[in-house]
């Protein structure tokens, strides 16, 4: 044992039983399971009293202190590209460190910041380092491209939820159930004791507006009956267009004109004999006069028939005859 050794002095009593058995481990000093802080204690001072024991615990702060003292010696010797820089860069330190790890970034409330702002401030820096670091800036754009499309759909999943959360208030409003207001009732007014004449010309004033009103009736009813009279009328006094007329006959005359025309032959025929009358049979022989064909009389025959029986039931002419088979006398009204 070294004289630095012998000058420590362990001040056992003051660790804790863990740092104790750490101490034992270290050296190889067995401790049995389920020992007491001082039988520990105990088993300790007996070791460290010996002359030829050597704190292993020191030897490795030793080593450790050797070690870094050659790696200095180590980076003195290389270059500056190749020398570490033990301060930290500015994207180990926050904000800027979020761009480096994005669980980090969302967890956090950088993506609802200004990221642009955030990226140009990174990128500034970055260019003003004596080494520029593509690794790391590729990271840290990828990073903040990620949370410009988180921030992005978050909003719209927000939006999204707003618009759903509106849409079941405006169906809750619409199904709810509204209670009716309560009808204002209209006030009645107190009855009047009324006297005996005012209910006489309450009842006299019913009964002529009861008589006002059969007479009305009455009225209507006599000009609904006259307009029914009166298109009775019209309708037995009417007459098929001449036009149409003429399309029933087949001829260029119409029914009406060849009426008119055997009643102005009729007239003519009376003039010219001056006589009050005519007959049948002069009748005939004007027909026999005009055609020619046989066909042709019969035809004429018919329509001058029919057109004596119209002239006769319109009370135009007046026809008589004394006999059957006999001549038909013609007088004109």
């Amino acid at each position: 044992m070294s004289e630095e050794d012998k000058e420590i002095e362990y001040e056992f009593r003051e660790w804790t039983v863990n740092e104790l058995r750490d101490f034992a481990s270290a050296n190889n000093i067995s401790i049995p399971s389920g020992s007491k802080k001082n039988d520990i204690i105990e088993i300790l001072e007996g070791v460290v009293s010996h002359p030829e024991f050597v704190d292993r615990t020191k030897e490795n702060d030793l080593d450790e202190e050797l070690k870094s003292g050659e790696k200095d010696e180590d980076e003195g010797e290389k270059g500056p590209l190749f020398r570490k820089d033990k301060t930290k860069k500015f994207w180990h330190q926050p904000p800027y460190s979020t761009l480096l790890n994005i669980d980090l970034a969302k967890d956090s409330d950088v993506a609802f910041y200004d990221l642009s702002q955030l990226v140009d401030k990174f990128f500034d820096k970055m260019l003003r380092e004596d080494f520029i670091d593509y690794k790391i800036s590729g990271i840290a754009l990828k990073t903040s491209a990620s949370l410009h499309h988180h921030k992005i759909t978050s909003v719209i999943k927000q939006e999204e939820e707003i618009q759903k959360q509106e849409k079941i208030e405006e169906m809750r409003q619409r199904t709810r159930r509204k209670i009716p207001k309560t009808l204002s009732q209209p006030v009645k007014s107190k009855m009047k004791m009324t006297s005996k004449d005012e209910l006489y010309d309450a009842m006299r004033a019913a009964i002529i507006e009861t008589m006002q009103k059969k007479e009305k009736l009455k009225r209507r009813r006599l000009k609904r009956n006259k307009e029914k009279e009166q298109r009775k009328e019209e309708k037995s006094n009417a007459s098929l267009p001449k036009e149409l007329l003429k399309h029933i006959s087949g001829r260029e005359q119409s029914v009406e004109e060849l009426h008119d025309s055997w009643f102005n032959k009729i007239k003519t025929k009376i003039k010219l004999e001056n006589k009050d009358k005519t007959s049948f049979y002069n009748l005939i022989g004007i027909i026999n006069e005009d055609e020619e064909s046989v066909l042709g009389r019969k035809y004429e025959f018919i329509r001058m028939f029919l057109a004596l029986m119209f002239l006769s039931t319109n009370n135009r002419i007046k026809l008589n005859q004394d006999d059957e088979f006999k001549d038909i006398e013609i007088f004109i009204e």
